[in-house]
């Protein structure tokens, strides 16, 4: 790596150094480009004088050197806008400035968009890109990135868990992976970062938390394979570009804040004190002693009304070859649930120098946050679910509970009799008692260096850009639970103490060249890009812990003391990534359009033989409009048609996984020598031919504008294929090896379509007047497992999955071809006067059978996820008055209903000396034992939702802009689905579990929100 960056570093300074030979006299033009209605500026506009040409900077600047001297014109022309046009005199060894105003045009496809290492005009662009700007983004208390462009964007998927600092998912386009990542490759102002294993640098549960949504200026999402291939190997789930704001114009200071408050909109339904002592009367009268006199609900002692508070300011300008932005934000928001909380500080330099007449730009952008976090404990919803109704919150009689070293104090919480280990744990104590709390430092920043070598004349057109990244974390987590609360007595052990200190560093290295000659080739223009880049990451990831601890409170003293402590462990991972790329377009008259890129990466995660690997893609486009048989037909302002493919790979697993290694037994597995268990240490299992996953993927879509751009949009049919998926295969335990070997098996294909449509409905006749525009972008994917482990031995033709609570072992999913990803494997429920017939099911050749049995009449049917999803975004504007709404609708998605599954039946309540409190889905069904397996609990979980709904006033303050405004977001949900949420069914930041399942997630609030913004 070294030698390379020695040998391109080499070819940077020679080209810089180098001078032409005698010349005629030459001069300077400069000059700024602007939109004649808006006064702001335009990138990306193409500017020739004579023969020296160049492009304009995100400011609108430009600066052409070795102009020859006399009298030429400034030429400046982009799609969407009326070409425009500039006498000019050039003086031999002075810089003459001309500025341009530029008249926009009924064309949608003018703006730059962000493409892999470079910049596109949407015009040119041959693939399946979508760029969604600042002014375009969600409003409200937003605290991840991510939110910023739920509903916006046609085939990308944004869910979260609901828990403030819980984390928040994206999928592009479907699911596209058994057990490795499935998040796109989020990439920052040109550094890439990690999303767990396989992405480089351990983040928690969310790549983005450390970035202020307030610092970005635009978000572009690269779904296709050809768009996304330059990234290679860790592109398969799509890349999301993210470009932070830089500062312009005047200096100014911005400040925008908000206050918010939540609460629930809907918990899990249960029995309440009088339903539950009918229940116990008619279906157990001997539990009936157990019952207290109090009338609990236990959910509305663990909710509360949630308080937040969010502040931004930035600090922005420009001078004449520089330009900075300094910004501080802070977040302090409370979750609906008791003792779960996130507080954020971030911190964000942007600066940019430009040398040499702005032949050389330098910029540095550096971001930094310090994070802290308090988790509800584990497990408060589940006992607040179960925990009897008729009990007291309190018992202050109790003089404590027996521990396995004697008695321990009270905590003055009722609990059940008895150490039974089946008895729910009062949720307060939990709340009151345990600690789980994370503190984060993350950095992530670049400096990169740009050049400009338009003055030799040789090399008009051509720029070299090295760009150094970094991605550094630090956390500290602590989990604590006393010894003398329930939790910790009914199962016979202590009290516990754990800590983790992760550490990880990301470092990357681009050096990449590219070059727009401003002469055509043959009939066309032609541009290249070329580079190499480096990536390594290290990670430390220390862990301690301690049981019999002597203590029932954690203080600031440190580590408690303990009868017993584990064995410190300390985990140390490193990675590296190189890659050569190269991406060339060819442009004819801006109505033919071709681009092929490839990539090569070689990655350590795999064996010798299998480290390299080649990403490939081609496109075109053909720009219909601009045909000559096209001019007569005045309803179409600009249409494209393109067609692309290209390959893209994943490899967010593990490190080491084609290594060999030796694991401990455990209780399941020893061996028995001379009438004693030995616990040996034993080979783990490994295929040393491991590699990516590979995903290869077709799009045909075209671009459109109608009836002079009051409507335009985008409509996209595609299907990938991902082959060589890892997963978990079964050994022969007579193998003497580890129960199971990380391989590459089966594949997946997802088919589907997005449309997008944007439209100005009212346009403003003057300053002021109504003004009404709507976008709607809809999407369907079908998603399909086409083969599973088909030559191995041990998975057979299904894999089941989907673990869930009520059953040891139990599972209700299943992988199988011809069937959607995580498919709900249950046996159909046989109705009665529209009531479920308890124990029976439909059986084979559709006959009534009281046996659900795999493999018999258990079947593959329906999907976690949504066949459909729906976003509708409308702004209004008139006078002072700003109103937005977002609506958002999933269709065809089911979910397992695990809460009402395992507590909907009657015999929960002869749990011994602590009858559960019951689902009230028991009151429709009658069941009197558990129906794991009944598609009953599946159910449809399509709904409506309004996501947010805005309401802003304007009003000049000081000279400047002030605005007041006021969010709801979840305004309302419509759905036939009964438990909490339809959404919150897919856990952040793991590859699979609990998708689909609903078992005790975390509910989803209703915020209010009311906050200001000014620039003075």
């Amino acid at each position: 790596m070294r030698r390379v960056a020695c040998v391109i570093g080499a070819l940077l300074v020679g080209l810089g150094a180098a001078r032409l030979g005698a010349q005629q006299p030459t001069g300077t033009v400069r000059g700024r480009v602007t939109n004649a209605a808006t006064q702001q500026p335009l990138a990306g506009v193409s500017v020739t004088v004579g023969r020296r040409a160049g492009v304009t900077r995100a400011d609108g600047g430009y600066v052409l050197t070795d102009v020859p001297a006399g009298s030429d014109t400034v030429r400046a022309r982009l799609i969407g806008y009326a070409p425009a046009t500039q006498a000019v005199t050039v003086t031999s060894g002075d810089t003459v400035t001309v500025d341009l105003a530029m008249t926009a045009r009924a064309v949608n496809l003018a703006s730059v968009v962000v493409v892999g290492y470079g910049q596109q005009r949407a015009g040119d662009v041959t693939t399946s890109v979508t760029q969604v700007a600042s002014k375009d983004f969600n409003t409200g208390p937003i605290v991840t990135p991510q939110s910023l462009i739920e509903n916006k964007i046609a085939g990308v998927q944004v869910i979260d868990n609901n828990q403030p600092g819980g984390g928040i998912s994206i999928r592009v386009r479907g699911q596209a992976s058994y057990t490795a990542g499935s998040e796109p490759l989020y990439v920052v102002d040109g550094v890439p970062l990690g999303t767990g294993s396989g992405g480089g640098i351990s983040t928690g549960n969310d790549a983005l938390n450390y970035l202020n949504p307030n610092d970005i200026a635009s978000i572009t999402v690269l779904k296709d394979a050809a768009s996304a291939s330059i990234y290679g190997t860790n592109a398969s789930n799509g890349v999301v570009l993210i470009t932070t704001k830089t500062g312009a114009g005047r200096p100014h200071v911005e400040y925008g804040g908000s206050f918010s408050s939540s609460s629930v909109t809907r918990l899990t339904s249960m029995l309440t004190a009088a339903q539950f002592r009918t229940a116990v009367t008619q279906h157990d009268s001997t539990a009936l002693p157990q019952l207290g006199n109090a009338n609990t609900d236990w959910f509305s002692l663990v909710d509360r009304t949630a308080m937040g508070q969010q502040h931004n300011v930035s600090f922005a300008g420009a001078g004449l070859t520089n330009d900075y932005r300094v910004s501080v934000g802070y977040n302090d928001q409370q979750g609906i649930l008791q003792g779960n909380s996130t507080q954020q500080v971030q911190l964000r330099l942007n600066y940019g120098q430009r040398f040499y007449n702005d032949r050389l730009t330098v910029r540095a952008n550096v971001g930094g946050s310090r994070s802290y976090d308090q988790f509800t404990p584990g497990g408060v919803l589940y006992n607040a679910a179960q925990m009897g109704p008729t009990q007291p919150i309190y018992d202050t009689s109790s003089t404590g509970l027996m521990s396995p070293f004697g008695p321990v104090p009270s905590t003055g919480y009722y609990n059940w009799p008895g150490n039974s280990l089946t008895s729910p744990d009062n949720p307060l104590e939990v709340l009151n008692t345990a600690i789980d709390h994370a503190t984060t430092y993350r950095s992530v920043g670049n400096v990169t260096a740009k050049y400009d070598f338009s003055q030799l004349t040789s090399l008009s057109g051509l720029t070299g850009t090295v760009d150094l990244g970094y991605d550094v974390t630090s956390g500290d987590h602590v989990t604590f639970y006393p010894n003398n609360i329930h939790l910790v007595t009914k199962n016979g052990t202590w009290g516990s103490f754990n800590e983790s200190q992760p550490q990880q560093v990301n470092t990357v290295l681009d050096m990449y060249l590219n070059y727009q000659p401003p002469a055509k080739l043959g009939p066309g223009t032609i541009d290249f890009t070329g580079g190499y880049s480096y990536s390594q990451s290290h990670g430390r990831f220390p862990s301690f812990g301690e049981t019999q601890i002597e203590t029932n409170a954690l203080t600031d003293a440190g580590i408690p003391q303990s009868n017993t402590q584990q064995t410190p462990s300390l985990d140390v991972e490193d990675a590296k990534l190189i890659s050569f790329f190269g991406r060339a377009g060819y442009n004819i008259d801006e109505r033919y359009l071709f681009s092929a890129s490839l990539r090569r990466d070689a990655s350590s995660r795999f064996g010798p033989g299998r480290q390299w690997g080649n990403f490939p893609s081609v496109s075109a486009g053909w720009r219909i409009s601009q045909e000559p048989f096209m001019s007569g037909i005045s309803a179409i302002s600009d249409l494209k048609l393109r067609i692309s493919w290209g390959k893209t790979g994943n490899q967010a697993f593990g490190n080491y996984l084609y290594v060999p290694t030796y694991q401990a037994c455990n209780a399941t597995a020893q061996y028995l020598f001379g009438g004693q268990f030995i616990c040996p240490f034993r080979p783990t299992s490994v295929d040393q031919n491991i590699h990516w996953e590979s995903t290869s993927a077709w799009d045909v879509g075209a671009d459109f504008s109608l009836f002079g751009q009051r409507l335009s949009g985008a409509l996209d049919w595609y299907r990938k294929n991902t082959s060589d998926l890892l997963f978990d295969v079964p050994i022969d335990p007579a193998s003497n090896l580890s129960n199971h070997v990380v391989t590459n098996i089966g594949s997946i294909r997802n088919t589907g379509f997005d449309l997008a449509l944007n439209g100005n409905i009212v346009n403003a006749a003057t300053p002021g007047a109504f003004s009404w525009s709507t976008s709607l972008n809809t999407s369907y994917n079908h998603n399909e497992v086409v083969s599973i482990n088909p030559n191995a031995a041990g998975t057979g033709t299904l894999v089941l999955t989907g673990g869930i609570a009520g059953g040891v072992g139990s599972t209700v999913q299943v992988l199988e071809p011809g069937q959607p990803i995580y498919s709900f494997y249950t046996c159909q429920q046989v109705y009665s006067g529209g009531k479920p017939v308890e124990g029976t099911y439909v059986g084979i050749a559709g006959r009534d059978t009281t046996v659900c049995q795999r493999g018999l009449n258990a079947r593959a049917s329906h999907d976690p996820a949504p066949h459909w999803i729906f976003g509708l975004t409308s702004n209004m504007t008139w006078h002072r008055f700003d109103l937005s709404f977002t609506l958002r609708s999933w269709l065809g998605n089911y979910i397992y209903n695990n809460v009402a599954s395992n507590l909907g039946n009657y015999n929960q309540l002869s749990a011994g000396t602590s009858p559960y409190n019951l689902s009230s889905s028991v009151l429709q069904t009658g069941f009197t034992q558990q129906q794991l397996l009944s598609d009953y609990y599946v159910e449809n979980g399509s709904f409506l939702r309004m996501d947010n709904l805005t309401l802003g006033y304007s009003f000049p303050w000081g000279g400047q802009q002030l605005r007041l405004y006021a969010v709801v977001q979840n305004a309302f949900t419509i759905t036939g689905y009964s438990g909490v949420d339809p959404t919150a069914t897919v856990n952040p930041g793991t590859p699979f579990a609990a998708f689909g399942i609903d078992n005790n997630i975390y509910p989803r609030a209703r915020t209010f929100t009311s906050g200001l913004s000014v620039q003075f």
